[in-house]
């Protein structure tokens, strides 16, 4: 487990000590390995008919399961029935699944294909059909099936099918064979200058579940592992799109973009320097991906163009680095949710205090950051989870 200290003084966890505002990992007790839920608990109890699918959705209580005095774990677990998958090809029911990994083996005649999550997680088989959409960039200008090669990263928007199987609807590239890429959430950033207020480097939290590489070049890393990264000279700056279209003015162009809170794939030059907890990478390409937010709607611009709402009591690993507010703009392409799944009209049913999660990528903007927002889910609690 990663935390930031924000106590104020010295945190000790066994031998380990976290002074304050650092960035530690510790590996926190687990008071129990594991949790009945059970009638007379909601949804259950549950009638299985057969060739009749039932979806369940577990949200692990993140405030809820660690506890204050010590940081161990109580896991707090609650289950929701989701409706099944439709087989009419409407989006109500379906649940959308993002997947990052290495592509482990395909299946020409069957269309279908396995990909690997992360250096220790599970193996997903996904199909594709005509209406998949591939996005290969200048590596396979087919765009189709065919660009799929073993060894590839990608990432694989998917739909579950009444059948309970994967159906991919956007596979894009991210890394060739034997190349290694990787991902975390931004922690801070130190500048060069006051000038452009260019990053010289920056630090983040590994996500070890979209870490991947052609043998050992990175070493051993767990999930939660700090990072200090190094920008190479000429190191360049995109953004995951993934299909969206974004405002004018939001830009990801250089390391003046960078700040607490995006989330980042990154490219390495080579093998990491120093000893845990103090490692460093350097890296050429740096990649803004969606990050996950939640916090409390403060205010709503109908008028806006495009469209948006501010979000407040935001978590205080943002608001700890003077970020007390984001402007979410809301795009033509938003998806709105509830935790169950089931879609609703959008802004028109917010009010100020509704709780949500929003997922998109985050930009540096003047008067307060922005996120384009991909999704919104309303939640009725915050449950410290992304969907």
């Amino acid at each position: 487990m990663t935390i930031q200290n924000q106590t104020g003084a010295t945190l000790t966890l066994g031998t380990k000590a976290c002074s304050d505002q650092q960035v530690c990992e510790f590996d926190p007790k687990l008071n129990q390995s594991s949790v009945t839920v059970q009638a007379p608990t909601t949804p259950f109890p549950i009638t299985l008919a057969m060739n009749s699918p039932l979806v369940l959705k577990m949200d692990f209580n993140i405030d809820t399961s660690i506890q204050q005095s010590d940081l161990s774990i109580t896991p707090a677990i609650s289950v929701v029935q989701l409706p099944p998958p439709n087989s009419s090809g409407g989006n109500q029911g379906d649940e959308d699944m993002e997947l990052i990994g290495q592509v482990a083996s395909i299946d020409q005649t069957m269309h279908t294909f396995t990909i690997q999550s992360g250096m220790n997680g599970p193996s997903f088989t996904i199909s594709a059909d005509s209406t998949t959409q591939f996005d290969f960039g200048t590596s396979c200008s087919a765009e189709n099936f065919s660009c799929l090669q073993t060894g590839q990263i990608v990432k694989v928007d998917a739909k579950m099918k009444p059948d309970g199987s994967l159906l991919a609807f956007e596979v894009k590239f991210f890394q060739p064979p034997n190349q290694m890429s990787f991902a975390g959430t931004v922690t801070s950033v130190n500048t060069v200058n006051t000038v452009n207020m260019g990053a010289s480097s920056f630090q983040i939290v590994l996500f070890d579940e979209e870490s991947f590489g052609g043998g050992d070049e990175m070493g051993s890393f767990s999930m939660g592992a700090p990072l200090t990264i190094n920008l190479a000279p000429q190191a360049t700056f995109s953004i995951d799109t993934s299909g969206f279209m974004f405002p004018s003015g939001l830009n990801f162009a250089s390391a003046a973009d960078l700040m607490v809170g995006q989330e980042v794939r990154l490219h390495p030059t080579g093998a990491p320097t120093g000893t845990p907890p103090n490692l460093m990478v350097t890296v050429d390409q740096v990649q803004l991906e969606p990050s996950f937010v939640t916090g409390s709607v403060t205010a709503v611009n109908t008028s806006s163009n495009p469209q948006s709402f501010t979000l407040g009591s935001l978590p205080s690993f943002l608001t700890n680095a003077g970020i007390t507010s984001i402007q979410v703009d809301v795009l033509a392409t938003t998806q709105f949710e509830t935790e169950e799944d089931q879609s609703f009209s959008g802004l028109s049913s917010f009010k100020p205090g509704d709780m949500v999660s929003v997922r998109g990528p985050l930009f540096k903007t003047m008067t307060m950051p922005t996120m384009a927002a991909e999704k919104v889910v309303k939640r009725s609690t915050s449950s410290g989870t992304s969907d």
